[in-house]
């Protein structure tokens, strides 16, 4: 019997042989467990995992030994089977191997590793333990109880594989209080996953360094229009942004780009940027025309009141609010002026092609400017 298990073993078939070892665990014979340690140094990764899966059951010292060793396998599988199978048997004095399986390069091996330092009862003894045990069981943001201790573990977490496990670790950094932290998460700002870098856009936003602006201004030209979103949203609310960055935005294909710019563009009030606010009263997307209208009220600027007479016309009714309250802002007796004279004609061209609930509306505007309505 211990012949043909041997000479199984020495199959060219590693599924014969991963069956052979399978078949071993949980035996108390001496030569059983010294196949398992052999088959240790089995060429197929599988085969390594299943040995040390009946190691697990195996009762002698021995074998606790021996899956200590296959902690430093070369396939993260094995090393993860390892950390399991630590932890499973209780095994007196692995808590130092595992420990040092936190900061290992394969994210399963440090969640196995952690969970079974938790079974044995294991305390983190230093600030960085601490963040390394937290981030490993997937609880980032608890790792921010270590203070700055958590910075280095969590640094690392940007390397990781995974863009979920990036992107907590991200947003761990933003709770970290260390300055060393904006080096890592400008970094990031470049990173593959799109959904990393606008949580690195958000963790920066307290930011107001020189060299973080600069770095966020390039997201405003992103690949990702969820980013270029964020990027936007976050300098919009800087004390003094530059505004001449926002002006290109106004052409981005994204409507919540467009209108957040808008936005920004009339919260400066300044009656010189009225002109490049003009044309978007004629966008695709009502928000971004409702939001011009305001913004023009904002600026009161007199160049604007032809156009936003003609916005009156928009067959969207909050458009046609905000443009009448933005006429009153800017001149209450609009109605009298030349701009309003220029744009009867636009006004009449436009009955023609509005819906029957917006031509009312017009010809009450068309009433006002003629001297014939209240």
């Amino acid at each position: 019997m211990v012949f043909l298990k041997t000479l199984r073993l020495k199959s060219a078939d590693p599924q014969v042989r991963q069956r052979v070892v399978e078949k071993l665990a949980g035996s108390d014979d001496a030569h059983d467990t010294e196949l398992l340690v052999a088959s240790l140094d089995d060429e197929s990764p599988h085969v390594r995992c299943a040995a040390v899966r009946s190691l697990e059951s195996t009762p002698d010292d021995a074998s606790g030994e021996a899956i200590v060793l296959a902690l430093r396998d070369a396939a993260g599988e094995v090393r993860a089977a390892a950390a399991q199978a630590l932890g499973r048997r209780g095994e007196p004095g692995a808590a130092g191997p595992l420990c040092l399986m936190l900061n290992d390069s394969c994210a399963d091996v440090r969640e196995a590793a952690a969970k079974s330092l938790r079974h044995l009862g294991w305390k983190p003894s230093t600030h960085e333990e601490i963040a390394r045990f937290e981030i490993a069981l997937g609880n980032p943001r608890g790792a921010t109880s270590a203070g700055t201790g958590a910075l280095t573990p969590l640094v690392g977490e940007l390397q990781d594989d995974t863009g979920f496990n990036r992107r907590a670790a991200v947003d761990a950094l933003k709770e970290v209080n260390d300055p060393r932290r904006i080096g890592p998460l400008l970094q990031t700002l470049n990173d593959p996953d799109p959904s990393v870098r606008v949580s690195a856009i958000n963790a920066l936003e307290s930011e107001t360094d020189e060299v973080v602006t600069a770095e966020l201004l390039k997201k405003f030209r992103d690949s990702d229009a969820n980013v270029r979103l964020v990027a936007t949203q976050v300098l919009a609310r800087r004390p003094q942004p530059p505004p001449a960055h926002f002006l290109p935005l106004l052409r981005d294909g994204n409507f919540e780009i467009r209108m957040t710019a808008v936005q920004f563009l009339g919260g400066l009030a300044h009656p010189a940027l009225a002109e490049t606010l003009l044309p978007m009263l004629q966008d695709k997307d009502s928000d971004v025309r409702h939001a011009a209208a305001k913004a023009l009220g904002e600026m009161r600027s007199p160049s604007a009141i032809e156009a936003l007479i003609v916005a009156l016309a928009d067959e969207d009714k909050l458009v046609r609010a905000a443009a009448e309250y933005s006429l009153g802002q800017t001149d209450p007796n609009w109605p009298r002026t030349p701009p309003a004279l220029r744009a009867v004609a636009q006004l009449e061209s436009l009955l023609n092609q509005r819906p029957a609930w917006v031509r009312s509306a017009i010809l009450q505007v068309l009433e006002k400017i003629r001297g014939t309505g209240n």
